[in-house]
């Protein structure tokens, strides 16, 4: 276990790194480095790296959400849960997760963002979003990547819809919505005519 601090530039600076050989979780080893501003602070931070190496193997690196992801659908999904279970999360995990908070790191990830991006899922259009509409003849498509041909199919169907019969409502007293009396009528009223 051989430990560095950063050498000294000028007399008057303090070593603002330092570094550790460690043992991966790969068993490889490698060098980690740890940062700050002065010396007692690397100082600190390199005492818990010496420490967390005797430990057992440390990560030189933070995985991405998407790494972590794809190394969490490979080991632990996969080998323990039924298939549909692994292609559900897989596919979840492709078109939402990965392209949502993919690229950030899991030591950077916050409560703040992973809300952030469930507001953003909630208000896109999923269609759009991952191209399916586009993909689709012009007259199969639904959704709002061709909204001049849903607005005329919206009207087209309202024209086509059937409606009641104002003498049938007029008789029993009830309106199109179910069983509500019309207003200003009771249900007693209703009910004797």
């Amino acid at each position: 276990m051989s430990t560095w601090l950063g050498r000294r530039p000028r007399q008057h600076e303090q070593p603002t790194h330092a570094s550790q050989r460690v043992t991966k979780p790969d068993g490889r080893r490698a060098r980690k480095y740890v940062y700050g501003k002065t010396r007692d602070e690397v100082h600190d931070k390199r005492v818990k790296l010496q420490a967390e190496a005797k430990r057992g193997p440390v990560a030189t690196s933070t995985p991405t959400v998407a790494a972590y992801l794809a190394y969490w659908l490979r080991e632990v999904v996969k080998p323990n849960l039924a298939p549909l279970t692994y292609a559900t999360y897989e596919t979840l995990t492709r078109v939402y997760i990965v392209p949502g908070i993919g690229v950030k790191r899991l030591d950077r990830l916050h409560v703040r963002d992973v809300q952030t991006w469930l507001n953003m899922v909630a208000q896109t259009c999923q269609c759009c979003a991952q191209g399916k509409d586009a993909r689709r003849p012009v007259s199969r498509r639904r959704c709002c990547a061709n909204r001049p041909v849903l607005r005329a199919r919206a009207v087209e169907q309202h024209r086509q819809r059937p409606t009641q019969d104002p003498a049938l409502r007029a008789d029993t007293g009830h309106d199109r919505r179910g069983d509500r009396p019309e207003c200003g009528e009771s249900g007693e009223a209703a009910d004797s005519a």
